[in-house]
């Protein structure tokens, strides 16, 4: 009797499937970089976008494992956040059902895997002949036909259990039992369409009823999720947090549908659907539709509840650096930017938690293009920020010299110089701010009476201690750098942060000359005017090195450099 289950080919499926993950996950950093990240931030920004972009990716495919997959493929590449690509996945779980009208209106499926042979001829010429960034378009295309290979191998591991499941083994089961069976059937043959047609088939045959057809359809909704749990064993948390999402989706779902399917093919009837054929694929759309309406206004909460259940498995700080070869240049600069953001975003949080009353964060945009975790920033101590920040600029340097290693082009030099220029510029940042650190938390508990000047506003005499000038001071900073960049716009000009570095200096000058009078009369202490003088100085270096931190991230080498000289002149002035 011939085994219908071939275990070797089974594995090499599986082996295939992940080194053909591997292979797409790389082609699509290296492809992507930034103009990729972006047009799949602003077209999947918007929750309903997410969700008709997975409609559509899983109708036209036919294969909402495919599109999980590439999902997947798209979050470890750091080129989706999590909300966008659970809102992807809910919408592919509506656009599968394609398949079944197409099924019961025209009899024919058409087959994905077919495509994986022209994939792979066309990928493998492009890997092998092509030049310039040929050869990475031609990985990708490579790494998606071995994909439909490996599912396709999967598939035929166990073609032949098909002979052994006879229509006629349904009949007489119980609903449970046929959910059971619509889960392991999906589970095993890696397709809820298959198990849907052969669903359809025993429908057509009048061996099983409606209501327990329904019970079958539901449970091969959930046995498909296999694939992309598969596809995110080996992968980062945020590939698991999008595997796991899925598996939580279908089971909620599922069990709403099973357990009011009854009501819920009342309503199908009820809108005119008569056949028993369309009557099963319109429940599986409606019960589908049910959890997206149910799952969609949740997707933020959604996505921070999964962050908080599955915690980032390495404790290193870098996000990006980990999944991306130095080898490759392009994908390794883009890697480079986004965590040097992080590292800008960081620094001046780090800022804001310095004063005894910390910064508020005001309502513009960070002056850098920053991917924050989608979860609110649990609240950190200001060492501990110091410490994480210290970290992460460790982990960019090691990465760059071995980047350095390479040949290059030369403008990826003078990028990659300046990058550089922009971490140590926020790290000398963060570095003077620590200097004052424990000064500010001084002042704070110093009396009012203690630290005094002399303001006229409005002409109104007031008083304020130092702290509050300081802290003052600060606000302002920090609110002037969600104000430089424009709405919708990704940099800043070089006559924006010139502006800014004036006003820098006018402000640390306005402060000192308040010192200096303030000694004069006698109403600052002898013993605290080097502190203040300090502080104001530092204050000074916290921000004016943040604005050449930013100048070499937006500003092109020359501007950047020019940024720089010009301050002398500037602090002449004032």
């Amino acid at each position: 009797m011939q085994n219908p289950f071939d275990i070797w080919e089974l594995l090499a499926g599986i082996a295939l499937f992940l080194f053909a993950m591997t292979q797409l996950e790389l082609a699509l950093k290296t492809l992507g970089g930034r103009s990729l990240s972006l047009y799949l931030r602003e077209k999947t920004s918007k929750r309903f976008n997410a969700v008709l972009g997975g409609v559509i990716a899983t109708a036209l495919l036919q294969s909402s494992s495919v599109v999980g997959l590439m999902v997947l493929a798209f979050t470890g590449a750091g080129l989706l956040i999590l909300p966008s690509a659970l809102g992807i996945v809910f919408g592919a779980n509506l656009g599968t059902t394609l398949t079944g009208w197409i099924v019961a209106t025209l009899g024919f499926k058409f087959e994905i895997f077919e495509l994986a042979l022209p994939l792979i001829a066309i990928g493998g010429a492009a890997v092998l002949f092509g030049r310039g960034r040929w050869p990475e378009g031609g990985r990708a295309v490579l790494g998606l036909g071995l994909l439909l290979l490996a599912l396709q191998f999967m598939k035929n591991s166990v073609a032949d259990l098909e002979q052994f499941v006879s229509i006629e083994d349904l009949a007489g089961f119980a609903p449970w039992q046929y959910l059971l069976f619509g889960v392991v059937v999906a589970a095993v043959i890696q397709s809820s369409s298959a198990t849907i047609t052969i669903t359809l088939a025993a429908l057509n045959a009048n061996i099983i009823s409606l209501d327990n057809a329904v019970a079958v359809v539901i449970g091969a909704d959930l046995g498909t999720t296999t694939t992309v749990l598969l596809g995110a064993i080996k992968g980062s948390a945020d590939k698991q947090r999008v595997a796991a999402g899925q598996v939580i989706f279908n089971v909620v779902t599922d069990i709403i549908a099973f357990t009011i399917r009854l009501p819920l093919l009342s309503l199908v009837g009820w809108v005119g659907i008569k056949d028993p054929l369309f009557s099963l694929v319109a429940f599986h759309s409606f019960f589908n539709l049910l959890g997206l309406c149910i799952f969609l206004p949740l997707t933020k909460p959604f996505a921070t509840f999964l962050e908080r259940i599955i915690k980032d498995k390495d404790s290193r700080e870098a996000r990006y650096l980990t999944d991306v070869s130095p080898a490759v240049t392009d994908a390794a600069l883009a890697a480079i930017q986004r965590e040097i953001a992080r590292l800008i975003a960081r620094v001046i949080r780090l800022t804001c938690t310095a004063f005894p009353r910390p910064l508020h964060s005001p309502t513009g945009q960070i002056p850098v293009v920053y991917e924050p975790k989608n979860a609110a920033p649990r609240e950190q101590s200001f060492d501990e920020l110091y410490h994480l920040s210290k970290t992460l600029e460790g982990e960019i340097l090691e990465f760059v010299f071995r980047l350095q290693d390479g040949t290059r082009e030369q403008a990826d030099s003078q990028r990659l110089a300046q990058m550089l220029n922009a971490a140590r510029w926020a790290m000398r940042s963060a570095k003077a701010i620590k200097d004052i650190h424990h000064n500010l938390q001084e002042f704070s508990g110093l009396s009012s009476s203690t630290v005094r000047r002399e303001q006229h506003s409005y002409d109104k005499r007031k008083e304020d201690s130092y702290e509050e000038r300081f802290h003052a001071e600060m606000q302002n900073f920090i609110t002037a750098l969600f104000d430089l960049r424009p709405p919708d716009t990704e940099t800043i000009d070089f006559e924006t942060l010139v502006a800014m570095i004036a006003e820098v200096f006018r402000c640390h000058d306005n402060i000192h000359n308040n010192i200096v009078e303030d000694v004069r009369s006698g109403k600052v202490s002898e013993t605290l005017v080097s502190t203040l003088l300090n502080v104001n100085h530092e204050l000074l270096n916290c921000q004016l090195w943040m604005v050449f931190a930013l100048g070499n991230f937006h500003l092109p080498e020359m501007q950047a450099n020019d940024l720089e000289q010009v301050t002398p002149e500037l602090k002449r002035i004032f």
